[in-house]
Parts: C-alpha cells; sequence; structure tokens
C-alpha cells in the first residue's frame, strides 16, 4: 500500500494516515499496536474488505484501489484466505464442508489430494467428517486455517488468530502460519496484541494512532513488548 489514509467520516480522526508498506512474497508480517491504533484498518484495506479514503492498494500484484466489487471478490476468492479470532465457521457442518464452502459457494473445485493434504498439515487427518461443533476451540482454529489454505492463496490475513486460544494451542496455530509461509510460499499478514505471537514473524509494524512509526525484523519477544509499551505509552501522552 502507498500513501494509504482512511477516515469513517469528515468530522471522524484518521484511522489510517499517509501509510505505506511493501511485503515481498512469502513474508510473515506481524501488525501492532495500542487499540485503536489502526491495526484492524490495515489488514481490512490492504485485504480489500475496507476502501481507503486516500492511497493506493495492491494486493496479490493487481492494484485494487478502484477495482469493482465483483472483480475484488473474485480476487479475494481465489488469491487470499482469512484467519479470524472468532473462527467463522457453521458448527453443525462437517469439517469437510466449513473448509470447501467458499470454494464451492466461489464455484471452484477443490481436488480431493489438495484436501488430504491441507487435512494432513493441520492435524485434521481422520476428522473430515466431523462436525465442527464437536471440536475444541484450537481444533475448530485449525480448521479455519485450513479453509483459508486449501486454495492455496498468495496472501493469508489473520486477525488476532490465537486471541482465544491457550498458550500451547495457540502456539500450534502460529506455526501452521509459520508453515504456510515457509513451505508454501505464503504471505502472512497477522494482527496480534501478542508479543509471544508477533514473534514468530518476519517482519513487525507498529502502528501509533493510525501512523506506521516502526517496520523492522521482529525481535524477540521481550524487546517486541518493551517497543509496543513505548508506542502505547506515547500514545496515551498525545492524547
Amino acid at each position: 500500500m502507498d500513501s494509504v489514509g482512511r477516515r469513517y467520516g469528515a468530522a471522524q480522526p484518521w484511522a489510517l494516515r499517509d501509510v505505506s508498506v511493501r511485503v515481498p512474497a512469502g513474508t510473515f508480517v506481524a501488525v501492532m499496536g495500542a487499540t485503536g491504533s489502526g491495526k484492524s484498518t490495515l489488514l481490512h484495506c490492504a485485504a480489500g474488505l475496507d476502501r481507503p479514503t486516500g492511497g493506493e492498494v495492491t494486493l496479490a500484484g493487481r492494484n485494487i484501489t478502484r477495482m469493482r466489487e465483483a472483480a475484488l471478490t473474485r480476487l479475494r476468492r481465489d488469491r487470499v484466505g482469512f484467519v479470524f479470532q472468532s473462527y467463522n465457521l457453521l458448527s453443525e457442518l462437517t469439517v469437510r464442508q466449513n473448509v470447501l464452502l467458499p470454494s464451492r459457494l466461489g464455484g471452484r473445485r477443490v481436488s480431493g489430494a489438495d484436501l488430504d493434504t491441507v487435512f494432513e498439515s493441520v492435524g485434521l487427518a481422520g476428522k473430515a467428517g466431523q462436525r465442527v461443533g464437536e471440536l475444541s476451540g484450537g481444533q475448530q482454529q485449525r480448521v479455519a486455517v485450513a479453509r483459508a489454505l486449501v486454495t492455496r492463496p498468495a496472501v493469508v490475513f489473520a486477525d488476532e488468530p490465537t486471541g482465544a486460544l491457550d498458550p500451547t494451542t495457540g502456539g500450534r496455530v502460529l506455526g501452521l502460519l509459520r508453515d504456510a509461509v515457509d513451505e508454501l510460499g505464503v504471505t502472512v499478514v497477522m494482527v496480534t496484541h501478542d508479543p509471544v505471537a508477533a514473534r514468530v514473524s518476519d517482519r513487525l509494524l507498529l502502528l501509533r494512532d493510525g501512523l506506521l512509526v516502526a517496520d523492522t525484523p521482529t525481535p524477540d519477544a521481550a524487546t517486541i513488548a518493551a517497543r509496543l509499551a513505548a508506542v502505547s505509552g506515547a500514545a496515551m501522552v498525545a492524547s
């Protein structure tokens, strides 16, 4: 994205202000900042879920800033995966049905071999016929990761994917995203509040009041926590 700004009304403050970020393919990026810093707005604009007020956004090699909604929907369906804290699964459907649902709605066919490979990679082999409502929270998040990966996307956007999970289960989910980057060449952009989760990334973006204030290689968890505290403290003083 280049010089992206976003505000939700003329009388409202800017949620993003002149943010420019370029993410090479096959990179794991963590986006952090205090509540209200613009993290989710950045992710939504980058993923084409929200339109910027100003600036340009490129997704999977295509400029989507003024792309028609139908074309943007197809691009997201074909080239993008999503993982959210709330899973967004249908509990009455099976694991297989949930994973295949977006592809079937879009008229795309996923081979049995690809499906089996994804189930194996996320630790769901043998559970394809089980109803999602019968699974644990960690298993449901694995289903969400499988759904995001089954179409071989160029980019996966993850919004607090471990926020509702215990540390051990969250670590496993982060490992799946890390493997997608290292083994499949997927680009992952993840919003998180957790320095331990962020440390698995390659690159750390810090936001404050809609501004990008840091873009660095990812340090250890303790350093991430210190930088986040400093940014959050500065935001409180400024307000």
